[in-house]
């Protein structure tokens, strides 16, 4: 039987970092999505080569231009989006409660911000998993 996911460990050899990267990068909204199963922490194969697939760079210019793109995407503070989905503020503004709920969000330096359409789509996704 193929494997379709790591631990965090089997990730951390994988790219030659420490599991408290690992860690840091999930507290941050960085790094492959994952599944969290009680306690243990799995990353499934197919996030993990989506996310080093979008690590890919041809060039440093490369990379730079892509920085200018993200920053301007139409990225919102957390008072602009509840304000937009009608949701409370502290939902947007608490790290604990965004990554519990699993609000998308772009960390910009010390700054969070929110890209309006991903957040919508997420709010569309949540309400129709509380409908079923």
């Amino acid at each position: 039987m193929e494997k379709i996911v790591l631990s965090e460990t089997e990730l951390a050899n994988h790219w030659g970092v420490s599991p408290k990267t690992l860690q840091r990068w999930r507290t941050e909204g960085r790094g492959p999505r994952y599944l969290k199963l009680s306690k243990r922490v799995v990353y499934p194969l197919v996030e993990i080569q989506a996310f080093e697939s979008n690590a890919l760079y041809a060039s440093t210019s490369e990379r730079v231009s892509d920085v200018a793109t993200r920053s301007s995407e139409n990225l919102v503070t957390a008072k602009e989006a509840a304000a937009a989905t009608s949701l409370p503020a502290y939902m947007f503004s608490s790290k604990r409660i965004r990554e519990a709920v699993g609000l998308p969000c772009v960390h910009i330096n010390s700054s969070v911000r929110f890209n309006l359409e991903e957040v919508m789509n997420w709010a569309r996704r949540s309400s129709s998993q509380l409908e079923e």
